[in-house]
């Protein structure tokens, strides 16, 4: 059986196409296993679909195309990635059209990591400008000039990037094609950006984005918000960097259909411009939750970023507790996986965990082979290795060990250009020399700080000018967009003005023409009075019936009763309900209760879970129905937490004002039901089975603040959920059951 690890062979570096077509196919079915959701699997089964029907080559290479990028972007997989790409190559080569080679060229350039394999990129780039002269296409002719400036800038080539970008614009030009001129001005900025010439970056992509807004397109406003919102957030200007943030996050809500993944990776900027903005302070239930998000739907890339940021938070937090918990018993498959695909960040990591549990010569260890596997990264993070391994030698009394890591530190951040590891270097160089007596070395180490300090103040002093030109310039721009609008509006006042001058003119008509029209009018209006009569009639119906069940009754009079094999039903109960309502009047008791249940509304409406209904002081609601999902017992478990969480707040308030208020107990359980419509008046849906009566049970052997669950739920949420055993407890006429409580935070 074909392996996930055989791909991740570090010898493997291409495949061939009949190769990549075969694992095209192999991952058609084994990818579901790889991404534990049905969306991956979905997406591929589709392609393969498309593939086998596909009636050219034109069609093979474009999915081959997507196909690629969704091995990179969504599984994180390069090396599969190119190979999938290269088999389009193949495939357009094989037909010696120069116009299916230019297409297949210009999707491995879109479809990979440049990075990886610079040289490739570059000879396929330069390939397809040849193309272009054949393919006699202007389009192709920008396209070849925008395919040789990506591939410079992935290699930090800015002067010929620009070379390029700026020759596709005067393309764009002489197309007369705005979106491509949208297109140039973006990688006009990027170059600017790369070439530290930030100003005049800014204005380009000022520019895309204006002409984006003209032309009213979706996919390129998103590209200039994301490139606008990152430029900002770099430049430190974080409000301005969410403001983009949220107007690429509309766009992305207002596709359909939505797509989650690019919602969460939305999430993982703000949450890095938060963190920025709050000095490394970050709401860990926010990281947690897109950690979770990318791990249930098998998104690998977000995964890898998502953990790298909670990793680097942690290590400058210097939280290596929480650090040792995160690898060690939540997520112990994540340093098994890093050991393959990360081995420098392993020992590091394997270098803290060892020393936090008092095994220094295991520490170093490791730390000395994280240090011959860090020779292939770049100065900064090197710089930023030596820096971390001369503390812990600095931990263990291991001073000269440490001068020469820190030298080595000092030495990387220069060639980096990275003034603050300089200093911190350097100033940890001061003080080791000055304890060892050595103080000759630490008056030079002394002059290198205060040098250093006048570079980086001089440095904050041009950064200052340069937020306040950005400033300057926004304002302008604001102006000049406002005059524009001003302008604008004139134009339209005067249109408008001679419109109602021929409007005069052809009043007669209007009125001859009224009579006819009245009658239009009055069937139009009967029309919207059917139609709102309808409306109210479907919307009480919702009210009362999931949508699916209401449908098949308006289709066909009645809704047949369906059997789930799996299903978590959840019941709440009030404490001591009868005697607290003794002590309210009725008005105040029915608005206290309808208060919490229309919370408890609120958070189910959120977690996909459907009500059922109402006994009493009793809410019963369940997840997996009436649409069968995976998800039901973590969305049911989850909305538990949340309504013990909104319980405990009102309790604390109602109490510190002397007001009567409820606790709550709640129960869950998994397994199949019926469900159906119950009577002929006065119908509701409802469920029955022996799973509803052990979720009651659960509820009634529960505890007041705790989320008790059957050892059926547990099975299904022990892995997203920390829980705590009970044991075996009789329930009523149902004998010993299993129970937990999961914990809440």
């Amino acid at each position: 059986m074909f392996r996930i690890s055989t791909l991740r062979n570090n010898t493997l570096q291409r495949y061939s196409a009949s190769a990549a077509l075969a694992l095209f196919f192999i991952f058609n079915l084994h990818v579901e296993k790889m991404a534990g959701q049905v969306e991956p699997t979905s997406y591929i089964n589709n392609l393969s679909r498309e593939y086998k029907n596909a009636k050219n080559d034109s069609m093979r290479i474009e999915l081959l195309s997507k196909l690629a990028s969704f091995y990179l972007n969504y599984m994180d997989d390069y090396i599969l990635a190119d190979s999938i790409s290269e088999a389009a190559i193949e495939t357009a080569d094989k037909s010696s059209l120069p116009g299916l080679q230019f297409l297949a060229l210009t999707r491995y350039i879109q479809s990979n990591d440049l990075e990886k394999y610079p040289e490739k990129a570059f000879a396929h780039a330069k390939r397809s400008m040849e193309l272009s002269r054949k393919t006699h296409n202007p389009f192709d002719e920008w396209r070849s000039l925008k395919n040789m400036d990506t591939v410079c800038l992935s290699n930090h080539d800015s002067s010929m990037a620009y070379d390029f970008a700026s020759k596709a614009m005067i393309t764009a030009g002489k197309l007369n094609n705005d979106k491509l001129k949208v297109e140039s001005y973006l990688d006009i900025g990027r170059c600017l950006e790369d070439k530290k010439e930030k100003l005049e970056a800014l204005m380009k992509y000022i520019k895309a984005k204006d002409l984006a807004e003209r032309l009213n397109d979706p996919s390129l406003l998103k590209k200039c918000y994301h490139v606008l919102a990152n430029f900002y957030s770099m430049a430190k200007f974080l409000n301005k960097a969410v403001e983009f943030k949220d107007s690429e996050d509309i766009l992305v809500r207002n596709i359909r259909p939505v797509d989650s993944t690019a919602l969460m990776w939305i999430q993982y900027d703000r949450l890095t411009i938060d963190i920025a903005n709050n000095n490394n302070r970050m709401i860990e239930k926010d990281l947690q939750y897109i950690l979770d998000f990318a791990m249930r739907h098998g998104a690998q890339r977000l995964k890898r970023f998502e953990f790298a940021l909670y990793r680097t938070h942690l290590l400058t937090a210097n939280s290596i507790d929480q650090l040792y918990d995160l690898y060690n018993k939540k997520y112990p498959s994540e340093l098994k996986q890093m050991l393959l695909n990360e081995p420098a960040r392993f020992y590091l990591l394997k270098a803290y965990f060892t020393e936090k549990e008092n095994k220094t010569d295991s520490a170093t260890y490791y730390f000395n082979k994280a240090e011959q596997l860090m020779r292939t990264q770049s100065s900064f993070l090197r710089s930023q290795f030596y820096y971390r391994f001369a503390q812990f030698l600095i931990r263990h009394g291991r001073k000269m060990e440490a001068i020469d890591k820190l030298h080595q530190s000092y030495k990387l951040a220069k060639e980096a250009d990275y003034l603050d590891n300089e200093l911190s270097a350097s100033e940890l160089l001061d003080s080791l020399y000055s304890q060892i007596g050595d103080y000759k070395n630490a008056y030079i180490c002394s002059l290198q700080n205060n040098k250093l300090q006048n570079n980086i103040y001089e440095w904050s002093m041009k950064e200052q000018l340069f937020r306040t030109q950005i400033e300057h310039d926004a304002q302008q721009h604001e102006m000049a967009v406002a005059l524009e609008k001003e302008k604008s509006d004139k134009e339209i006042k005067q249109k408008k003005t001679e419109r109602n001058m021929m409007a005069a003119g052809i009043g007669f008509l209007v009125i001859l023409s009224f009579a006819i029209y009245r009658n239009y009018r009055n069937q139009k209006r009967s029309n919207k009075l059917l139609d709102a009569a309808k409306k109210q009639s479907d919307d009480l119906l919702l009210n009362i019936l999931p949508y699916e069940t209401a449908e098949e009754l308006k289709l066909t009079g009645t809704a047949k009763a369906k059997r789930f094999d799996e299903v978590t039903v959840m019941f709440t109960d009030f404490k001591g309900f009868t005697q607290l309502s003794e002590k309210m009047g009725a008005e105040d008791l029915v608005k206290l209760v309808d208060f919490y249940f229309s919370e408890f509304d609120k958070i189910i409406a959120r977690h996909n879970i459907e009500k059922i209904k109402i006994i009493g002081d009793s809410y019963m609601c369940a997840g997996g129905l009436p649409i069968t999902n995976k998800s039901h017992a973590y969305d049911v478990v989850s909305a538990a937490l949340e309504m013990q969480e909104f319980m405990n707040i009102q309790k604390n308030e109602r109490c510190s004002r002397g007001e009567i208020f409820f606790e709550l107990r709640i129960g869950i359980n998994t397994g199949h039901v019926v469900a159906g419509i119950v009577g002929l008046k006065k119908f509701a849906y409802d469920i029955w089975g022996d799973s509803v009566n052990i979720a009651s049970r659960m509820e009634s052997g529960g505890e007041t603040g705790k989320v008790n669950v059957s050892g059926f739920t547990f099975e299904l949420i022990k892995h997203q959920f920390h829980c705590t055993p009970r044991g075996k407890i009789e329930a009523k006429n149902k004998g010993l059951i299993d129970m937990y409580f999961v914990d809440i935070k």
